[in-house]
């Protein structure tokens, strides 16, 4: 029984552009050039004579000696090695193709052959050269998995990591050369941590940055990935983001020999600061499941004061950032520090209903107004009158669009149809009330599960309820004589508060059963669900919302074009919120506000505060009374009303 390594084929690797990897231990080259021998010698000294060949660069040769090998079905033994030697020869002709086949030949025909990792490794370049490399990829993982020698995995990973820089992929190349620096010598390992250096600084933006930090918290490259990070940041003037990495490099890190750098990062920017005139909090959950649209509220934020600071100064205002994905206790504390320490204006949060009741007793202590840019909860005054709310909340939704059902389209009668959740069914309740105290009637009210598609079985029961009131049904023939009962319904509009893809799956089914009237909704509808599936089915019908990016306002579009610019994305009704948030505080700082209860007796006060949606003011119960976007359904697209 031949060794392993007696069978590797270390002169196999020079196909694979990759000479500059460790050579691999190498077999004598075999001498001699010399013709096939008779056919009386056996495969195994004629696959010897095919090496040496090889050895010389005499391809063809080798080519027509293993196709005579091949033809005389040597011994399994033998065949494997045969295969491996063709797929190299071919390899060196640019024969890729048919080097690919013999390859797969091999690993079909032999999968446990010692030859089997050596064969993926050399098939994973060949596909590589061909510029397959969505077919190279698991084959080389196959390779690298498999290989009970150092060096084929070596040489497996240095082309994974190549492959995964051609597709633009290098957060997932700087992982397997981290692997193969793992399984390389000492003396080696150097110039492999330099390819991940250069890579980490030369190539990687803020988002494969991010993944590395966390994939490697403790160790190299997450050290990097962090210096990368808190430079990018500082330089972009995102000062918040580098102090938050700068405090956590030093937790990771503290005896690196950047730590000192990170220190004075830290002291720089809590004495800017500090020497700030007015310093802004914004508490927000930054570091959980909720991290992607704190950032649009975070971006919101920022982008206010920026605008700010053209009029007010450069040193007016600073930004202080609290991470509220805690425990409740420990955000208590932490609040209170930050209040004691930087002594903010105001605190823009929290985003979650959940923590206001924490976060009043903090205001009403401090003395220090908090806007929540988010929580839906109207009545904010109820648990301070430090707070306050510039968010979209139910009840403002409900007002807005009974009042343009009832005074602009001059409905009076309605129906509900709701998904049963804790959203669906507490929009239905104060639409509802909001009809009643105007005046109008709510026949009835169905619900339905999250996730249904049918929705026969609520709308036949909306019709029964109709038909007990003021629905007609009566009787008429066809064209044909066929007799068919039709429908009429007595109420004048459907309140749908669902998400978008909910809306258009309701609309044509409601059409089915004959109701034809405008359905009416909440700011779920405005999905790119609803943009993709909105058809004519759905056409009178509107709803509300408090931002929409197409809007023709120029408050809107000067927003939008900021935004854009600043941020490269569209701004969200978060980052509105959030935006309307901070500006209400610049207003009145501007109009002379010099601590929190200055800012507090301001807000209650103003009755034009600058707003995206126009001049506006906070209502008793510390909700911002904003004009709200009524979006009307036409041919299938958004128009805005008002």
């Amino acid at each position: 029984m031949r060794t392993r390594s007696s069978r590797l084929f270390p002169f196999l690797f020079t196909a694979l552009a990759v000479l500059a990897a460790p050579p691999l231990p190498a077999n004598p080259a075999i001498p001699g050039t010399e013709r096939p021998r008779e056919a009386t010698t056996s495969p195994r000294t004629n696959l010897e004579h095919v090496r040496a060949l090889i050895n010389t660069q005499q391809y063809d040769a080798a080519i027509a000696a293993l196709k005579n090998i091949l033809a005389g079905s040597p011994k399994a033994e033998d065949r494997d090695d045969a295969y491996l030697l063709m797929a190299h020869a071919l390899l060196n002709v640019k024969e890729h193709a048919e080097a690919i086949g013999y390859l797969n030949q091999l690993l079909t025909e032999f999968p446990e052959s010692d030859l089997a990792p050596q064969a993926r490794l050399i098939l994973g370049g060949a596909y590589r050269e061909t510029g397959n490399l969505d077919a190279a990829l698991p084959v080389l993982l196959e390779a690298k998995s498999e290989a009970t020698s150092p060096d084929i995995k070596r040489q497996a990973l240095r082309i994974i990591a190549e492959i995964h820089i051609a597709k633009g992929d290098y957060p997932h190349a700087v992982q397997a050369w981290i692997e193969e620096m793992e399984a390389a010598p000492e003396d080696q390992r150097g110039e492999i941590r330099q390819r991940v250096r250069d890579l980490v600084i030369e190539k990687l933006d803020k988002k494969g940055l991010l993944k590395l930090r966390d994939q490697y918290p403790t160790e190299f490259p997450g050290d990097l990935a962090l210096i990368r990070l808190i430079e990018m940041q500082a330089s972009r003037g995102e000062e918040h983001l580098a102090e938050r990495n700068a405090r956590l490099f030093l937790h990771r890190f503290p005896n690196h020999e950047y730590a000192g750098a990170a220190s004075d990062i830290l002291r720089g920017q809590q004495a800017k600061l500090k020497a700030s005139q007015h310093v802004i909090a914004a508490l927000l959950p930054m570091s959980g499941r909720l991290h992607a649209v704190s950032l649009e509220s975070l971006n919101g934020i920022q982008l206010a004061i920026e605008r700010g600071k053209e009029t007010l100064g450069t040193t007016a205002v600073g930004l202080k950032i609290v991470d509220s994905e805690t425990d409740k206790a420990v955000l208590r504390s932490e609040l209170l520090d930050t209040i004691s320490e930087y002594k903010p204006i105001t605190v823009i949060g929290p985003m979650l209903s959940r923590n206001l009741a924490l976060v009043a007793g903090v205001a009403d202590q401090t003395e220090t107004p908090f806007i929540t840019p988010s929580a839906t909860i109207s009545d904010v005054h109820r648990l301070s009158p430090y707070l306050f709310s510039t968010a979209l909340t139910y009840g403002l939704q409900a007002q807005r669009i009974v009042d343009h059902a009832m005074t602009q389209l001059h409905f009076h009668r309605f129906v509900m149809l709701h998904p049963d959740t804790a959203y669906g069914r507490e929009l239905s309740r104060l639409f509802a009330a909001e009809v009643q105290r105007r005046g109008g009637e709510v026949i009835a009210a169905e619900s339905y599960k999250s996730g249904d598609t049918d929705f026969g079985g609520p709308i036949r029961r909306l019709k029964d309820a109709d038909l007990k009131r003021y629905g007609t049904a009566t009787t008429t023939k066809t064209s044909k004589g066929v007799t068919r009962i039709v429908y009429t319904p007595g109420f004048d509009a459907v309140f749908v508060p669902g998400d978008g893809l909910e809306a258009a799956l309701i609309a044509p089914q409601l059409l089915f059963y004959d109701v034809k009237v405008p359905l009416l909704g909440s700011n779920t509808w405005n999905t790119r669900d609803l943009a993709r599936l909105a058809d004519r089915t759905l056409d009178g019908s509107v709803f509300v919302d408090g931002f929409y990016l197409e809007s023709p306002d120029p408050a809107i579009r000067e927003f939008v074009e900021r935004y854009r610019k600043r941020f490269q994305s569209d701004p969200t009704l978060f980052a509105a919120q959030a935006y309307d948030a901070a500006r209400v505080v610049l207003e009145a700082i501007r109009r002379g506000a010099t601590n929190g209860r200055g800012v507090r007796e301001q807000l209650t006060k103003i009755t034009d505060l600058p707003t995206l949606s126009g001049p506006s003011a906070f209502g008793p119960g510390g909700a911002l009374n904003k004009r709200l976007y009524v979006l009307y359904i036409k041919n299938g697209k958004l128009m805005q009303l008002n």
